[in-house]
This record gives C-alpha cells, sequence and structure tokens, in this order.
C-alpha cells in the first residue's frame, strides 16, 4: 500500500515537472500478467486474516521471481534496472529468514507496530535475524498517515518506479544519463580498471575487520581506541606526504599502467607478510599499514588519471560513477563478509584473501592497453622541476584549486561525522538501551548511507547531464550540510536514517562531480600531479577531521558536534560558487561532460 501511494505521489507531480501523463498509456509492457498476479497475491496475504502457514509463506516468497521476471521482460524501461535491484534486496532477506523480511525493533516502535502481531505479516521482528540490514529499518511515524516499516529494497523498488514514470512521461525531474553506463562497458580497458579497483576495495574493508578484531582481543577501551588510531595515522600521514611530493611526477613520468601493477604487488607482499608470524606484532600491524598509505598514494592517483584514458569523451561521469558504487558497496558489505569470514576462517584467512585481492588487481591492470600520450618533455625533466611544475598549475589554477579548498573542508567535516556516529547512536537515538540494540542501529544507520552513496552514483550521469557540474557540486556539499544539521536536531530513529540515506547520496555526487571535473579539466600531461595534490590534501584533511572529532566530542555534546560539522560542509558549499570558476561551455551540459582542455 506505501509504494503504492508513493508510486501515485510520483505520478501527481507529472504535469508539474513538464511531463506528459498521457504518454504513460502508450506505453506497451510485456507479461503484464506477472505483475498482476505478483501484486494480487501479496495484497490477500496482506488482508486476508490468519496465522502464518507454510502456504502464506510459499506465497509470499512467489511473488518475488513473479515481479523479477516481469522486470526482465521490460528490462529495456528505464528505472526498471532499480527496481530489480530492491526487489533482489529483498528477496535475499526473505530468503535468509524463512519466508518474512525481519523488522527491526526501532522501527517498528517509530511506526507504533506490534513487534509481535499475533497473526501472519510478511515483516516481523524476529530473535536472531539474518542480513537485518537489508530488512525493514526504516520506518514512518505512528503520527504520520500511512505509517509503516520497510526496507532499504523498498526505497529501491519505490525510486526506480518513479524514475520510470517521471522519464516515460518526459518529465524534468528525471534526466536521463542516455545510457552513459552501458557506453563506458564497452572499453575493456575500463572494464579491468573497474574490476581490479572492486576486487581490492572489498579485500581492504574485509581486512579492516579482520585487524580490527585482531587488536581487540589483545586490548581494550581506551587502549584500542588508541591503538587504532595510531593504526589510521599510519597509514594515512606516509600517503599524504608520498602524494604530495612523489606520487604525482612518477605518474606523469612513467606508464601509469606500470606504476598500479607496481602498486599492487607491493601491498599484496606487505599484507603476505603477517602469515609469516603466528601473531604478529603491533609494530607490524604499523608497519603494513604505512606500506598501504604509501603505495595506496601511487596507485590511486595514476588509477584516476587514466580512467579518462580509457573512456571515450562524454563518458568520465559515468565511468567515475562506476568506480564509485564499487567502492560504497565494498563500505556496505565490506564489514559484514569480513565478519562472517573472520568467524568462520580465522584472520590470517582473511589477510592472504586481501593480498590475493592485490595480486588479481595486478593482473587484471597488466591487461590494460593504454595509450602514451605526450608528456611533453617529462622525461627530459628532473623530478623536482616536475613537482614544481605540478605544484605551479595546481595553485595558479582556479578551478584546481578552488577543488582542493572545497573538497579539503569537505573531507575535514566528514572525518568528524564518522568517529561522532557512535557516540550519537549510543548517547541519543537508543539511550538506555542494549549493547546488541545500538550495534543494530548503528549497522543501520552505517546501511543508510552506504546505501545512499550506491544510489548517488548511479544518478550521477543523469544529474551531470542536466546541471555542469561547478553548479552540482556546490548543492551536493549543500544536502549534506542540512541533512547533517538536521540529524544534529534530532532524537528520532527514523529522520536520522533518512537524513543519512539522503546525505549519502548527496556525497557521492558531490565526489564524482570533483573527479570528474578535474579529470575533464587538467591535461593528461598534468593530471597525475593534480590528483597526487588532492590525495594529499584529503588525506591530510580526514587527519586533521579525525584529531578535530576528539576536541569536538570533550567540548560540545555529541549534537552539537554534529552541528558544527553541518556548518562546516555548509561553509564549504558556500565557499565553492565563489572559488570555482563559472562553466563557459553550453556542450558540457548537454553531454554530461567535457573535453580534457586546459583551465
Amino acid at each position: 500500500m506505501l509504494l503504492l501511494v508513493f508510486l501515485a505521489l510520483a505520478a501527481t507531480a507529472v504535469p508539474i515537472t513538464g511531463g506528459r501523463l498521457r504518454a504513460l498509456a502508450d506505453v506497451r509492457f510485456r507479461g503484464l500478467w506477472l505483475l498482476w498476479l505478483a501484486l494480487g497475491v501479496q495484497l490477500t496475504l496482506t488482508f486476508l486474516p490468519g496465522t502464518e502457514s507454510d502456504i502464506r509463506v510459499a506465497g509470499h516468497v512467489a511473488t518475488y521471481p513473479l515481479g523479477i521476471g516481469f522486470i526482465w521482460m521490460n528490462r529495456r524501461i528505464p528505472g526498471l534496472w532499480l527496481v530489480a535491484v530492491g526487489a533482489l534486496m529483498n528477496l535475499a532477506a526473505i530468503a535468509a529468514n524463512g519466508g518474512v523480511i525481519p523488522a527491526a525493533p526501532h522501527a517498528l516502535a517509530v511506526a507504533g507496530l506490534p513487534a509481535d502481531p499475533g497473526v501472519y505479516s510478511n515483516s516481523i521482528a524476529l530473535a536472531a535475524p539474518k542480513l537485518l540490514f537489508l530488512g525493514d529499518i526504516f520506518a514512518i511515524p505512528s503520527s504520520w498517515p500511512f505509517s509503516n516499516v520497510f526496507s532499504a529494497g523498498d526505497i529501491c523498488i519505490a525510486l526506480g518506479g518513479a524514475v520510470a514514470i517521471h522519464r516515460l512521461a518526459g518529465s524534468r525531474l528525471a534526466p536521463s544519463g542516455a545510457g552513459q553506463f552501458t557506453h563506458a562497458l564497452r572499453h575493456g580497458g575500463f572494464v579491468r580498471l573497474w574490476g581490479a579497483q572492486a576486487v581490492s576495495n572489498l579485500g581492504d574493508w574485509i581486512y579492516a575487520l579482520a585487524v580490527a578484531a585482531t587488536l581487540s582481543t589483545r586490548a581494550g577501551g581506551a587502549e584500542l581506541a588508541r591503538t587504532l588510531s595510531i593504526l589510521l595515522i599510519c597509514r594515512f600521514a606516509p600517503a599524504a606526504l608520498m602524494g604530495a611530493l612523489f606520487s604525482g611526477p612518477l605518474a606523469d613520468r612513467h606508464s601509469r599502467r606500470n606504476l598500479m601493477v607496481f602498486a599492487d604487488v607491493a601491498r599484496a607482499v606487505a599484507v603476505a607478510s603477517l602469515l609469516l608470524s603466528p601473531s604478529p606484532s603491533l609494530l607490524h600491524f604499523y608497519a603494513v599499514a604505512a606500506c598501504l598509505g604509501l603505495f595506496g598514494s601511487v596507485f590511486q592517483p595514476s588509477l584516476m588519471a587514466s580512467v579518462p584514458n580509457v573512456v571515450g569523451e562524454g563518458e568520465v561521469v559515468a565511468a567515475n560513477a562506476l568506480v564509485g558504487a564499487t567502492c560504497h558497496f565494498a563500505v556496505m558489505t565490506g564489514a559484514v563478509l569480513g565478519a562472517f569470514l573472520v568467524s568462520a576462517l580465522g584472520a590470517r584467512w582473511v589477510f592472504g584473501m586481501n593480498a590475493a585481492s592485490f595480486t588479481v588487481s595486478a593482473i587484471l591492470i597488466l591487461g590494460v592497453r593504454m595509450p602514451r600520450s605526450a608528456r611533453g618533455g617529462a622525461e627530459t625533466n628532473s623530478p623536482l622541476r616536475d613537482l614544481v611544475e605540478g605544484g605551479r598549475y595546481v595553485l595558479s589554477t582556479p578551478l584546481v584549486r578552488g577543488v582542493l579548498l572545497v573538497m579539503g573542508i569537505v573531507l575535514m567535516a566528514a572525518a568528524t561525522k564518522t568517529p561522532l556516529e557512535t557516540p550519537f547512536v549510543r548517547d541519543v537515538l537508543t539511550e538506555g538501551t542494549s549493547f546488541a540494540a545500538r550495534t543494530r542501529v548503528l549497522a543501520f544507520v552505517t546501511t543508510a548511507w552506504g546505501l545512499g552513496m550506491l544510489l548517488g552514483s548511479f544518478s550521477s550521469p543523469a544529474l551531470a547531464r542536466r546541471w555542469h557540474r561547478e553548479r552540482l557540486l556546490p548543492i551536493a556539499i549543500g544536502v549534506v550540510g542540512v541533512a547533517v544539521l538536521l540529524v544534529s536536531r534530532t532524537t528520532d530513529f527514523a529522520t536520522a536514517l533518512f537524513a543519512w540515506l539522503v546525505a549519502g547520496a548527496a556525497y557521492s555526487v558531490g565526489n564524482v562531480s570533483y573527479g570528474s571535473l578535474l579529470q575533464e579539466r587538467t591535461p593528461d600531461t598534468l593530471r597525475g600531479r593534480v590528483f597526487a595534490a588532492t590525495e594529499a590534501v584529503l588525506d591530510a584533511s580526514y587527519l586533521a577531521g579525525a584529531f578535530l572529532a576528539g576536541v569536538l566530542g570533550s567540548v560540545f555534546h555529541v549534537s552539537g558536534a554534529f552541528a558544527v560539522s553541518g556548518g562546516m560542509l555548509l561553509c564549504a558549499a558556500s565557499l565553492a560558487p565563489l572559488l570555482l570558476p563559472r562553466p563557459t561551455r553550453r556542450k558540457d551540459r548537454a553531454l554530461g561532460t567535457g573535453t580534457p582542455a586546459r583551465s
């Protein structure tokens, strides 16, 4: 019922946004009977009184294959791919929990629904739920019309349906990405780079969980917090220094493909060294963290500088969106998968898997054919002269200088947010509840942000066709700032989740926007140095933000600290239009990209 109400509201907005509802009558769906049958079964199970039975559970599960079959038959309709993603997410939760979607007790309480309704319901609170982050963790409060609980999959289904309605009706609200993902994926070199980045990112997040779990067995409380803080410093401080001084000239003087392969091999060796001892020392973990940071600072600028070399003109935004989506997916699933693997196999197996992921990444990148562009005589320059030339370009180019200043503030604010989430959940959202309840809510908050980032990544190409990145970037940052300020003023679980969902989406759009700007507007001969400088600034900003989080947490209540973080984001959004040059080419907006040009 809630989904139907949302789609009805989406349809009523079509005339307001320049679309024609009559156009929907011209659409010819295939296999429409599958959809009607699935909806009929769902409504019958919902309104027919009775208790849970095997027949009811089987009927509920069967509606999903019917719906997915309908989507497959109509897969060319825009937006239905997002509906399919949502349906598969819901189906995974249902299959893992015996035919029902697990509901979070906090969400049921907000919606005013009983934990045990006493009659059949496809959404109930379970004693030992599986994949709860895919369950009904969101809620519409009981004081609102149509109060109910719903899942991340339901959000994808609703958004996909709304996109389909507005795209088919020609609305301005849902601009088209014009198949840019398909075009980007036709380039074998990009697919290899994308796959390499996805594999190593997932391995990294699984590894991070394994390291934290290993260190938690040796220390606890304040000592564990200090150990993890030092581990972060060991990783990010050398990365910032390496990026500022060496990575950029290397990426512009030598083969970027070979640099990425070398960085992957070095990181594989560093992580594999943990297998040489049954119980690696703390210093050993610190040394591995430093190696990961150092060689990561070589890999990342080379990767970002290479994207325009392996995709066509007009496909940079879509390529960055795909890279960002896999990164966000790794953030969402890495901790969950890492926890399962550590408990099932042990930390040493996870260390080996991460080393193997770097090896697979290196093998994939070896097969990339990258055009050798003119380096402008960089091979004859000294490394010091290359560094000076890159620094002069960064400081003298308004676009690059403005992006670095704005994103430095943004990442500092984001770094203050992350450490504050745990005390916010403990002291505001779940005050006085058990440790298990706090842990579940923290997982929901993290999932909402991650899901938002995924949605933002997939929305970026369409948004970039409507707005210049110079304008899209401050809008996205401003939305994140407003969402963080909203969270700082609420104690409501559902409101916080919605705010984090929106903030995650906007944050992802901002990331894609600034990366695409630098790739499109920077000459290839300087692109490595520009991205190395960007990584160095962002690493330094992250460290500063992590330090600032400790200061804010000791001076303000956690809600006040969040307000400071939101204020910093709004400050960055306000500065962006002043620091970034105005876009001068309408072609950029028409294509959703621009040709690499000198600023």
